[in-house]
């Protein structure tokens, strides 16, 4: 097993075990609905197949809020359409579409999801599942299916919507049957579908499916990348045992070499377990495809050292850490020219010369610099510390915007602490600077024992650094444990929500921007 895979699969499966450990198989905040998310489009349609011929089926295509059609747009199709994009369904996958392309976790991506065909002269059916042509299209050990898609749907797709050509910005899923057709369409035809996405797959001898494995292990190695999810209670029937069947899947493709994962579980023939950990299926699956930035979470402080650095939804770089300064250093000029930057006061007290102005602040005071600004610092205590961030926008900077503000200092002392029924807050500042059209920074009281709100979500990306107390806060679908020092980062658009465990108050900044 290569290196990649390892730290990956270990990564994922640390994630989805945490969310199962907080109730198994329940869906987490990033399948949720959140007022202020982008929401993307599906509608309806009829298509008659001339590969499959007389035969009629529906499908659905869901269109992102961010398809502009400026660029191409990746593509993901599912079997079983119907029960992929059903509201109150198993999957909604349009609801967690629009969460992870707004959090920029999946590129801008066009949904298609396809039902069965059915035969035009048979009679009417109750239900997708039981049209007439589904086994044919999706358990066949042949590339028909693929080709379907190939000549007839993404051509089809493609008169209204830009689609990539390139196969690793396309991704094909599908449960039972529906999973075993989408790894078919990979494998026959991997310059297409690169990604694949089964659940429960029927990797068994229905037409020929158990004959995977041995292929897998005999034939060269192709450029696909497969998420497969299956259970201990799956079924046991004449075609074969669905449990063992993707066991060998899974080491055939681990034998050979592959970019994948088998993320196991206890459930039976259904997509509960699937759709609880499908905005985590869909990360990985489309990793690749994605900008690296710094990742939600929890961030550790050490004297002298980085917590977080890289490029975030909104920076193209950005450093948090934390510093040292010691009486006997003298002073310290704080200066760059092209970058903001922000202090945070940790321990001890600093003497600020700001505008040929100096101020001595201590713990919970903020020093904020924009690019240019010249700040010399100097301890007053024999030791002091401070939390540090530099960044840069993505956007163009706005000068003349950052003069409006200009560079301030923020004494803790000074700022007026409002009490509420859940502890209390300090507006440290609301305003817009050169590199954020939104800078807003508060620092919270929470009392023990209560949740400052639900999970919730925001345009901007946010740092909660700890000051005092402990808290578990839940950020996407995964639940992190932090203490005083501890700095939680959530990229916009993120469901979270903050609790504190402990049996005094907790107090955190909490620091936004976009």
């Amino acid at each position: 097993m290569n290196l990649l895979k390892i730290l990956t699969t270990s990564l994922l499966m640390l994630n989805l075990l945490a969310i199962q450990a907080q109730e198994k198989y329940k869906k987490g905040p990033n399948s949720w609905s959140f007022e202020g998310i982008p929401k993307g489009v599906v509608t309806q349609h009829e298509w008659k197949s001339s590969l499959f011929s007389n035969t009629i089926r529906d499908y659905y295509v869901y269109v992102p809020a961010q398809y502009d059609g400026s660029q191409p747009a990746a593509l993901m199709v599912f079997q079983d359409g119907h029960t992929y994009v059903k509201k109150d369904g198993d999957f909604d996958v349009a609801t967690v579409f629009d969460n992870l392309i707004s959090q920029e976790k999946m590129p801008v991506t066009i949904g298609l999801f396809i039902n069965p065909g059915h035969d035009m002269d048979a009679a009417e059916i109750e239900s997708p599942w039981r049209a007439s042509n589904r086994s044919v299209e999706y358990d066949e050990m042949s590339d028909k299916y693929a080709r379907f898609l190939i000549e007839e749907m993404i051509p089809e797709l493609e008169k209204k919507y830009k689609i990539s050509a390139d196969p690793k910005m396309r991704a094909i899923g599908g449960i039972s049957s529906g999973g075993i057709c989408a790894f078919s369409a990979a494998w026959y035809h991997p310059e297409s579908f690169h990604k694949v996405l089964s659940h429960i797959g029927s990797f068994t001898n229905i037409r020929g499916g158990h004959n995977y494995p041995s292929m897998i292990r005999k034939t060269d190695k192709k450029d696909i990348k497969v998420f497969l999810q299956d259970g201990s209670g799956d079924l046991n029937n004449e075609h074969g045992n669905w449990w063992l069947a993707n066991q060998q899947m899974d080491s055939a493709l681990d034998y050979k070499g592959y970019e994948y994962t088998f993320v196991t579980g206890s459930e039976g023939h259904n997509g509960k377990h699937g759709g609880a950990i499908l905005p985590e299926s869909l990360i990985w699956l489309w990793s690749d495809m994605v900008e690296p930035k710094v990742a939600s979470g929890i961030y550790h402080s050490t004297p002298n050292g980085k917590m977080m650095s890289g490029a975030s939804m909104h920076f193209s770089d950005m450093n948090f850490g934390t510093k040292s300064i010691a009486s006997t250093q003298g002073a310290i000029d704080i200066y760059d020219k092209v970058n903001e930057q922000i202090l945070i006061i940790k321990e001890g007290e600093i003497s600020a010369k700001l505008y040929g102005e100096k101020k001595i602040i201590g713990p919970n005071s903020v020093l904020f610099l924009l690019p240019g600004t010249n700040s010399i610092i100097e301890s007053v205590s024999d030791q002091a510390q401070y939390y540090t961030m530099v960044y840069q926008s993505r956007e163009t900077p706005d000068v003349s915007r950052g003069k409006e503000t200009g560079s301030f200092i923020k004494d803790f002392e000074e700022i007026e602490f409002k009490e509420h029924n859940k502890g209390g807050v300090r507006n440290y500042f609301h305003t817009s600077t050169t590199m954020c059209p939104y800078y807003e920074m508060h620092m919270t009281n929470l009392n023990p024992g209560i949740k400052s709100h639900e999970p919730h979500t925001h345009r901007a990306s946010e740092i909660l650094l700890m000051i005092k107390g402990t808290t578990e806060m839940e950020i996407g679908n995964q639940l992190y444990r932090g203490k005083a020092g501890d700095a939680y980062f959530l990229p916009g658009n993120i469901p979270h929500a903050i609790r504190n465990t402990g049996k005094e108050q907790a107090m955190y900044f909490a620091f936004q921007w976009y």
